[in-house]
C-alpha cells in the first residue's frame, strides 16, 4: 500500500473535521477506491484511540496539535489551526507565516544578502510522494521566467526539510479580490488574456499547471502592495485598485509534458473540483495536457464574469459529478456578457478537449480580438449542439424521448412504406401488362376470342372489361388467389388438359407474371404494336420440343393428364419443375427424373422394365434440356 495517497486523504479528513464536517470514506476515496479499506482502518484506529483516552472533539484537536508540536510545530489555542514555529534558514530572516497548504507552509521572509522581501515555501509533510511533488513544483517553477508567473529564486534544504524561495507578491490572491469586487468585462478579458499568455509560455517549456484557480493567481500592482525592496515602506504601484497584474503561483500539481512516468497514477484525481477539466475529474491521465489548463482559464474567466465558478456542488463528489456530466450555464444567462465573450468562455469549458482552444495562445489571441472589436474565432453553441449536449447529459431521458418519437413516427413510417410498396406493385403490373397480353393470346385466345362466332363462354380473353366483370370473377384486381384465371391455370384445367399435347401447361414464370399483374390492380392491357411485337415470355426451344416428343413417345401412356402415375403428369411443365421438383433446372445430377431414366435398377427405372429403354441420344437430349434451364414446352 502506498503511503503518499493515504497521508493526503488523512490530511483532507483532518481539515474537514477542523471545519466541522465528517466526510465519509466513500466520499474521500471516490476516485481512488483502492485506498478505502486502508483509510477506513486508520480512521477507526484514530477515533478508537480518542475514545479510549476519553477525548472529545476539542481534545482530539489538542491531540493533533501535540503531534504537530512533536514535529516542530507551534501549538495555538484549542480549536484553532496550529501555527508553525518560525524555522531558521541560512540567508533568510523568517518574518511570519503567510499560508499553510497541503504540502507545507509559506513564510514571508527577508533575503538577507539582497535585502529583499521574498516568500519561502517549506515542506512539513514528508511522505515520499509529497516530497516528489514538492520537488516537481520547485523544478517546474524554476524553469519558468515570465512577468505573469511567480519567479523562483532558490531551492534548498534547512533542518532536513526542503524549501524554495520565490517572488513575494503582497496583493493577495484573485480569490480574495473576487470576494469583494466584480471586474468590468474588459478588465476580466484583459486579465485572463495575460494569464493565458503566461500559461502558454509554461506550455512551451513543457509544463502543464493542472491547478489553475483564483486562489493560485496572486495580484501585483494593487494599492498598498510593497515593492519587494523594503518591508517597511509601501509603494503604491497603481492608483487604481482595479489595475491588477496577475502572477501564477503554486505549481504543486504541474505536469511535465516530456515526463511520461509522472507522479500521478491513472484514475487519481488531482486539482480543485470547481476549476478542473472533465478529464481531470475522471482521472484520465492520458488526456491531460495544455487544453486542461485552457479549461481552467475558462473557469476563471467564468467566475470573473458571473461571480461564481462554473460548477460548485454541496460536496467534492457532487462538484466532480457536475464537472463530468453537466454543461455550465452560459455566462450570458447570469450576467450581461456579450455573445462573443460568452462564446470564448464556453469554448474553453467544452467537455471534449478537442473542442476547446488548441492552445492558451489561441485563447489569448481570441480575447485580444474581442478587446479590439475584431471578429473572434469562437462560435456560440447552436441549437443542434445544445440538443446534443443535453442528450449526452440525460441519456435515460434521451432514450425515453427517442423511443416515444420513434413510436410516434412508426404509424407514419408504416403508412409511407405501405404506399411505396403498393406503388412498386402497381408499377410492376404496368410493366408486365404487355407480357400478360402475350401469354393470354398464346395460350387462351384460340378458345376465347380468336373466332368471334365461336367463343367459349362468350369470353374474349383480351377484353379487359370482360376480364374484370364482377359476376365472372375471372380477374379480381389485387386478389390473384380469388381470380378464377389463376385458379384454373394452377389446377391445370386451363388450357384444357385434354389438349395438353398441343397446348402446353403454363410455366411458373408465366403464372408469376399473371399474378403480379393482378396483384398490381390488373391495369389495362396495351394494344399490340405490329412494328414492335412483344417477344414470347417463353421463347421457343428446340431442345424442349425434342424432350416433349421423347416424353410423348416413352412416358405419356403412364403419365398423361388423366393417369398421372406417381402423381407425375409428364407434359405438365410447372408440375415437374416447381410443384414436384423432379426436374432441377441447370442440375441434371440433382434431378430425380434424370436419375429414373438412367437407373440400372429394373424395378425403379423409367420407363418400366416392360417398356423399351431410352436411347443414349434421348437421355443426352434430356440432360442438355435440364442443363439449359429446362425451358417450357412449345405450343404445336
Amino acid at each position: 500500500m502506498q503511503e503518499g495517497p493515504i497521508d493526503e486523504l488523512l490530511l483532507l479528513w483532518e481539515e474537514a473535521r477542523r471545519n466541522g464536517r465528517q466526510p465519509s470514506v466513500e466520499e474521500l476515496c471516490a476516485y481512488s477506491p483502492e485506498h478505502a479499506e486502508e483509510l477506513r482502518r486508520r480512521i477507526v484506529a484514530i477515533v478508537s484511540m480518542e475514545q479510549v483516552l476519553g477525548l472529545d472533539a476539542q481534545d482530539a484537536t489538542h491531540l493533533q496539535q501535540g503531534a504537530r508540536e512533536a514535529a516542530g510545530l507551534k501549538v495555538d489555542e484549542p480549536g484553532q489551526m496550529p501555527t508553525p514555529l518560525l524555522p531558521t534558514i541560512a540567508g533568510y530572516q523568517i518574518l511570519e507565516v503567510i499560508d499553510q497548504g497541503g504540502m507545507g507552509i509559506v513564510y514571508k521572509a527577508r533575503q538577507v544578502g539582497l535585502g529583499r522581501i521574498v516568500a519561502v515555501k517549506m515542506m512539513t509533510r514528508l511522505s515520499s510522494k509529497m516530497i516528489d511533488r514538492f520537488r516537481a513544483e520547485a523544478e517546474a517553477a524554476a524553469r519558468l521566467h515570465h512577468p505573469n508567473i511567480v519567479q523562483v529564486f532558490e531551492v534548498g534544504q534547512a533542518g532536513g526539510l526542503p524549501f524554495f524561495s520565490m517572488e513575494y507578491v503582497a496583493g493577495g490572491s484573485l480569490a480574495q479580490y473576487l470576494k469583494d469586487h466584480r471586474p468590468h468585462l474588459r478588465q476580466a478579458a484583459e486579465f485572463v488574456e495575460a494569464l493565458a499568455r503566461a500559461v502558454h509560455a509554461a506550455h512551451e517549456r513543457g509544463i502543464v499547471h493542472r491547478d489553475l484557480k483564483p486562489g493560485n493567481i496572486l495580484l501585483a500592482g494593487v494599492r498598498g502592495q510593497e515593492s519587494g525592496d523594503s518591508e517597511d515602506t509601501p509603494v503604491f504601484l497603481t492608483p487604481d485598485p482595479c489595475l491588477l497584474t496577475p502572477k501564477i503561483a503554486d505549481f504543486g500539481l504541474a505536469k511535465r509534458l516530456d515526463d511520461d512516468a509522472g507522479h500521478t497514477q491513472t484514475g487519481e484525481v488531482l486539482g480543485t473540483p470547481s476549476y478542473m477539466a472533465p478529464e481531470q475529474a475522471g482521472g484520465k491521465r492520458e488526456l491531460i495536457g495544455p487544453r486542461t489548463d485552457v479549461y481552467a482559464l475558462g473557469a476563471i474567466l467564468y467566475e470573473m464574469l458571473t461571480g461564481q465558478p462554473p460548477f460548485k456542488g454541496s460536496s467534492i463528489i457532487e462538484s466532480l459529478r457536475m464537472v463530468a456530466t453537466q454543461d455550465p450555464v452560459p455566462t450570458s444567462r447570469l450576467a450581461d456578457v456579450p455573445k462573443d465573450l460568452d462564446a470564448i468562455c464556453m469554448t474553453c469549458l467544452e467537455k471534449s478537449p478537442a473542442r476547446r482552444y488548441a492552445s492558451a495562445q489561441a485563447l489569448a489571441d481570441d480575447l485580444r480580438s474581442f478587446l479590439d472589436g475584431r471578429p473572434v474565432e469562437a462560435r456560440p453553441i447552436g441549437p443542434l449542439r445544445r440538443l446534443g449536449k443535453w442528450c449526452r447529459r440525460h441519456p435515460q431521458w434521451t432514450a425515453v424521448l427517442a423511443a416515444a418519437f420513434l413510436l410516434g413516427l412508426l404509424p407514419i413510417y408504416l403508412a409511407v412504406e405501405s404506399y411505396r410498396a403498393r406503388q412498386a406493385v402497381r408499377q410492376r403490373a404496368v410493366q408486365v401488362a404487355p407480357q400478360v397480353r402475350e401469354i393470354l393470346r398464346r395460350n387462351c385466345f384460340e378458345c376465347h376470342g380468336q373466332d368471334p362466332d365461336n367463343m367459349e363462354k362468350d369470353l374474349n380473353i383480351l377484353d379487359h372489361g370482360l376480364l374484370l366483370e364482377n359476376k365472372r370473377r375471372i380477374v379480381v384486381p389485387e386478389a390473384p388467389d380469388d381470380s378464377r384465371l389463376i385458379q384454373r391455370i394452377a389446377d391445370g384445367s386451363m388450357p384444357p388438359e385434354e389438349e395438353e399435347t398441343r397446348l402446353p401447361r403454363l410455366t411458373e414464370m408465366e403464372l408469376t407474371i399473371l399474378r403480379d399483374w393482378i396483384e398490381g390492380g390488373a391495369p389495362p392491357l396495351p394494344p399490340e404494336d405490329p412494328k414492335q411485337p412483344t417477344p414470347p415470355v417463353v421463347p421457343y426451344s428446340a431442345l424442349a420440343d425434342q424432350v416433349k416428343s421423347i416424353f410423348e413417345t416413352h412416358c405419356y401412356e403412364c403419365h398423361k393428364f388423366d393417369a398421372g402415375k406417381g402423381g407425375i403428369k409428364i407434359l405438365h411443365h410447372r408440375l415437374l419443375v416447381t410443384v414436384r421438383k423432379v426436374v432441377v433446372p441447370g442440375r441434371p445430377d440433382e434431378s430425380e427424373l434424370f436419375h429414373l431414366i438412367t437407373s440400372k435398377d429394373e424395378k425403379t427405372r423409367m420407363p418400366p422394365a416392360e417398356y423399351e429403354r431410352l436411347t443414349a441420344q434421348e437421355i443426352d437430349t434430356i440432360r442438355r434440356w435440364i442443363l439449359e434451364g429446362a425451358p417450357g414446352f412449345p405450343k404445336r
